[in-house]
Order: C-alpha cells, then structure tokens, then sequence
C-alpha cells in the first residue's frame, strides 16, 4: 500500500491486481466511505474491473462490492481482498499524522526552509491581498514560472518544483497568454516548455472539490499550489470562521507550499474571517500605483504577518507591458524610489530622508507633511535606528558604538 494526499493504492503483484482508493468521507456516525477503483491485467478480466462507492466500516458494503467483483473474474477471493484494502485505510485514516517524538535536533536553518526566499516557506501558505488589479495575479503567475523553471531573479531565492494553478478568476485563454508574456520576459522559451506547470479552472470551493485536487497533486508530483483566489476557494460566507478553517484544512491535507490571492473590503482591510490571518503563515499587502495609459503598473507588498521569520522590508515591484512583443517584465525596485514611498513606515520615510543627508526636526516634519511632535515621538520610538548630532540634527545611526562613542552615516 502506498499513501498519498489522502489517496490509497494497492497492488497485488502476483495476481496482477491493483486498486485505489479515493475521496474519503467520515460522517457522523463514524462510517467511513470511500471510492474503489479497481484494475486488472489477469486474462479473465484485463482492464478496468470496477468502481464503486463503499462503506469501508460496513461488513455488509464490503461483501456486496466483492460480489460485484465476483462475476468479472471468479477466480480471485475478493472477499480478502476487498477486506485488506478497507482495513489497511481504516487503521492509516484513524492513525492520522504518526506523533513523533521532539528532540531540539534540528537546525534552525532547517526550521525555516523557504520554496520561494523570502515570500514562501515550505510546507505552508502564504497569503497576498489588496484592491483588484494591484498586480496581485500578475505576480502569482509571476512566481510560478520562477518554481516551474527554478530560476532566482530579483532578490528572491527559488526551489525548482512542478506547480499547480487552481484558477476561480479568469479562464484558461487568459493565463496562458500572460504566462507566455511573463516567459518572453525573462527571456524564456515559449515553444520548448517542459511539463510541470498545470493549470485547472474551478467551479466548486477547494473543500468541495479537495479529491480532485488531490489527485492531480499526487500524479503530477505537485509541491506548489496557488489559489486566485482565496475568497472563491472558500465559496461561502467569507466572515464564516468555519468556511475559511474548512478551506485551509483542505489546503493543508495537500502536504504542499502554497501562495493564496486574495482582496481588500470597503476599509481596505484584508476580506472576511479573522481566521484568514490567523491560518496563513506569511501576508503580504498589494498597493498599486498606476496612472491612466500607462503601460506600467509599480506596486509594493507590505509584510504584514511572519511566522518563524521576522518581518521584511516592503518590497517594490515595476510591472513594464511591452505590447508590440507581447511580453512582461517584473522588476524589484526599492519601494523608496516609487511612488508608493507614502505607504510606508514613518519611520522608514525617516531613514530614507536621511540617507540624504542629516535634518532638522522640523525639516522632517515639512519633507513628510507631519507634525513636528509626531516626527520627534518617531526618533524617540526608534532612538537605536538614529542617532542626534551635537548641531541638534538627525542622521541614521550606522552601527551600534564600541567605543562610547556614537557612529552614523551621510
């Protein structure tokens, strides 16, 4: 028996009989469902043998499945067959994750491994969210070419992997050509493309279709799923904390890192459950800067969540459309030199200013349009980061002094 994703296969090699065993239900009253499908390469019965919905837990279900069984090829005891196969799932499903025993042996470098530095950590989700048309999309696609092709560019660090785009958003014809605009931009083949990105539209929530999904992730060897997006994953009331926990259950039994798109309410918070925060390991906010016919999009992500990492620098992004090559690049810019350079930190508009050159209180307070007591708290909050100069300036601290004596930058 081989376990995978919830999806159970069998072989009996010295009757050339496999099966499989899928879309695992435990209802209320501890009956355990599921479905067979069973092949043979035997000369009575060569093929497909049977399919059939089973109560794995009913003696009964079992034997009229082996019986069904029966008529095809006389000559196998499916009662024993069919009875291995319900048992052995019976006792894995039950068992769950095996508990293990925690030792402290493992590095912290091991404790934090990423799929995508410093977006995705391995093994769990990520979630993105802004306004519609905040780039969002564009940078999911973005990503999954750099898995599928395992290619670092633009400070960030990628494992190669096969990778999975569950689409509620647009269609087929759309992702396809961005896809192959994202391609051209890095300077890809859009011709010799080898397997391993695959993409599958939705109709249904991921709970409800978590079966089909998790087949298509064991047969293709998936280990990076997107979602575009979250809220159509979930497909129900968005502030049901039930509906959203269901949906990153089901994303969770997939055992694969994943990237969730997702938007903004009228308030310009992140949409619906509180238990959308609190389930993803890292969120990242969209903010986007686009004028009418630009053929440019600049958009920020502002870290707002972090688990076993620290919380990151906004990281800026110019989105360039080249209509006449029918290509995108997407190039990493320091968001300070953007015009999203508002949407950050006071704090960090501060160190920017500084870089410049050293300031007055109140200079800061005119270059950010804020009150002169709102800059000095900000300096005070953050004393370790500056440093006040004998003239009564500011300057960004460089480090921390070994001498007694205070060392900044210019």
């Amino acid at each position: 028996m081989e376990e995978g994703s919830g999806i159970y296969e069998f072989t009996w090699p010295n009757l050339n009989i496999s099966a499989r065993v899928e879309r695992l239900k435990d209802n209320s009253d501890n009956e355990l469902r599921g479905e067979i499908w069973v092949e043979s390469q035997r000369p009575n019965s060569a093929g497909h043998v049977k399919q059939g919905r089973v109560i794995l837990t009913s003696p009964t279900s079992r034997n009229q499945f082996a019986k069904a069984l029966s008529t095809r090829d006389a000559e196998v005891d499916w009662d024993q067959i069919v009875e291995q196969m319900a048992i052995a799932v019976i006792q894995d499903w039950r068992e769950g994750i095996p508990a293990v025993e925690i030792t402290g042996q493992v590095a912290p470098a091991e404790a934090a491994r990423w799929l995508i530095y410093p977006l995705v950590q391995m093994g769990n989700p990520t979630l993105i969210y802004g306004k519609g048309s905040s780039g969002k999309s564009w940078l999911a696609q973005y990503l999954s070419v750099l898995v599928h092709e395992g290619m670092d560019t633009g400070g960030l660090t990628v494992d190669k992997a096969k990778v999975l785009y569950l689409d509620w958003e647009t269609d087929q014809h759309e992702i396809i050509t961005r896809i192959s605009m994202i391609r051209k931009g890095l300077g890809l083949s859009t011709t010799n493309v080898a397997p391993g990105l695959v993409y599958k539209p939705m109709t249904q929530g991921l709970a409800a279709d978590i079966n089909t999904v998790k087949t298509i992730v064991k047969e293709r060897d998936i280990h990076f799923v997107i979602l575009d997006s979250l809220g159509s994953a979930c497909m129900g009331e968005p502030e049901s904390a039930e509906v959203v926990l269901r949906m990153f259950s089901a994303l969770r039994s997939l055992g694969v890192s994943s990237l969730c798109v997702d938007h903004t309410n009228h308030e310009g918070r992140l949409f619906g459950s509180v238990y959308k925060f609190n389930s993803a390991r890292q969120i990242f906010e969209a903010k986007k800067s686009q004028a009418e016919d630009e053929s440019r999009l600049e958009f920020a992500m502002f870290h707002r969540k972090a688990n076993n990492s620290k919380l990151i620098k906004p990281l800026g992004w110019v989105l360039n459309f080249n209509n006449q090559e029918h290509s995108t690049t997407l190039t990493r810019r320091d968001v300070r030199d953007t015009k999203l350079e508002t949407e950050m930190r006071v704090v960090d508009r501060i160190s920017n200013i500084l870089r410049e050159g050293k300031h007055t209180v109140s200079e800061l307070a005119d270059l950010l349009e804020k009150t002169q007591s709102h800059i000095s708290k900000e300096l005070a909050i953050h004393k370790n980061q500056f440093v006040k100069l004998p003239d009564g300036t500011y300057a960004n601290r460089a480090r921390s002094p070994e001498d007694g004596t205070d060392k900044w930058e210019l």
